[in-house]
Formats: structure tokens, sequence, C-alpha cells
């Protein structure tokens, strides 16, 4: 019904008709002659003392001349001008009407467009949760784009970026696994408690986590090292009294001394190397 309507507006030609503006100077030959006759007597026309109150008379009468001209231009143009402003705010009247009801279609046409993109987001968000419970990684790490809920999206390209994506993290999920095993042996083998390594490989490059624990390692081993020099050091000042050692200076006990018997059995390089722990650490010893 609407359309039929509409056809009956014929929209290709404006039922208007219009002649253009024509406008007789008749007179501009003679009065251009004149002018260029007066132009011509004032060429050679000088402002001196004694002609000073004449020139500026002339020059107001120039002037005043020329003002004429114009203004009959400008009132002449004015009415040329007129009927075109008549037709363009009749015009526009008329469009403002159709803009209105363009408008207002356009904006409940909006309502169900909103909606049918709102219905393409979650049929992406579905989408993009069962491919990434598929490969076993998170979907809220999935960077969207907004322009896959446009209609003119197609549905191939939303699922290509999608499974790019997901081949990313599925990557770094591997790697990030393989540098937890990497960081967890040398943990174990440096001596170290693993938790805050593995917190820090969640922020830190692995060669960075790697330095820092070898770092850490080589400070703790520098602190136990002077401890145990102040330990040797300490106790080789002390004085032995029967089974305690005291400190000469103020007599007082700072160990006891504990005996006990046992018997080593190992190979040479294994009897060197425990001679060297007793003698590094100030154990006295003897053979039985």
């Amino acid at each position: 019904m609407l359309t039929k309507e509409l056809r009956t507006i014929d929209i290709d030609e404006l039922p208007v008709s219009y002649k253009p503006a024509e406008i007789e100077f008749k007179g501009y030959d003679d009065m251009k002659a004149q002018i260029d006759e007066l132009t011509q007597s004032l060429k050679s026309y000088e402002v001196t003392p004694q002609n000073l109150k004449q020139a500026k008379y002339t020059r107001a009468k120039l002037n005043a001349f020329r003002k004429a001209i114009n203004d009959r231009k400008l009132e002449i143009t004015r009415q040329a001008e007129r009927p075109i402003k008549d037709f363009k705010n009749k015009v526009k009247t008329l469009t403002a009407e159709i803009d209105k009801s363009s408008t207002k279609i356009g904006d409940e046409i909006k309502v169900y467009e909103e909606k049918a993109k709102k219905e393409r987001h979650q049929k992406n968000l579905e989408h993009i949760n069962a491919m990434c419970e598929l490969a076993e990684v998170d979907a809220k790490q999935i960077d969207y784009d907004s322009r896959w809920d446009n209609k003119t999206f197609s549905k191939n390209a939303f699922e290509n970026a999608v499974d790019r994506q997901i081949a990313v993290l599925v990557q770094q999920k591997e790697t990030y696994a393989q540098n937890v095993k990497v960081v967890s042996q040398e943990a174990e083998e440096l001596a170290l408690p693993v938790e805050h390594w593995l917190e820090e490989l969640k922020i830190k490059p692995l060669a960075d986590v790697l330095q820092a624990m070898y770092n850490y390692k080589a400070d703790l081993n520098k602190i136990a090292e002077t401890q145990h020099e102040t330990k040797i050091k300490e106790q080789s000042e002390l004085v032995k009294q029967g089974n305690k050692l005291i400190d000469p200076t103020t007599g007082e006990v700072k160990e006891k001394l504990v005996a006990i018997r046992l018997e080593v059995e190992g190979t040479n390089w294994q009897m060197e190397q425990l001679q060297s722990f007793l003698k590094d650490n100030g154990i006295t010893y003897r053979g039985i």
C-alpha cells in the first residue's frame, strides 16, 4: 500500500517551471561612455593647495555616484533572487516532512537491526566458547573484534580469525607447560622453593626467571659461606676446657663438645672429601 502511494508521486521531475532571470541594462553603453569620458578627463587632474576644497567635493560626488550604482545593483539582485529563495523554502518544507517519516521508519528498523546484531554476537560467543573448549584454552583470552557482529562480516572470515587466535593460545599454553617443567627441575636441583618462580614465569620470560634463580642461589651460597667463615673464626678463638669451649676474654661457656665413635667406610676420594669437610668445619678427629 505504502509503495503504491509512493509511486503516485513523480519524483524524477518536480512539478516546477522556471525561466532564467532577465535583466535588461538599456542605458549601459551610454553610461559606460560617460564614465569612460569622466575617467579620461580626470587622468591629468592634480590636487593642489588651491583646488583642495574642490577636489574633496569631486571625490564625494564620485563616491556618491558609485554608491547609487551599487545600491541599485543590490536592489535588482534581491528582486531577482526572491523567487529562488521562495522556491528553496518550499522545497525545504517538503524535504523536512519527508525526513520525519524516514527518520521514524529508520528508528524502528534500527531496533530490529540491533536485535539481530546482538543475536549474531551471542552466536559468535557460543562458537568461540565451543572451539576454545575443544582446544582446552580460556575463551576469555580471545580478543573479540567488534566487526564480527556486523552483518557484512562473513562467517568464514570470523571463524578463521578465531582459529588463528586459538592456535596462538594453544602454542603459548604448550610453551608455558614446558617452561614450568624446566623451572621445576632447576628449582629442585638448586634446592629452591618452586612456587615463587612459577609465579614469576607468568609475567616474565623463561630466560629471565632462570637467571634470577641462579642469581638468588648464588646470593644464598655467598651468605652461607660468610656465615660459615664467621662461625669457624669464632670457634677457632675459643679455648677448650674439658668438654667445653669458653671465651678466653670473658670466661663465658660458648659451646659444649660432643664426642661420638663411628666407623666410616668409603673410597679414598670419599675419605679425602670427609677429611676436608671436618677440617673446614673445625671438627677434630682421630683414628680408633
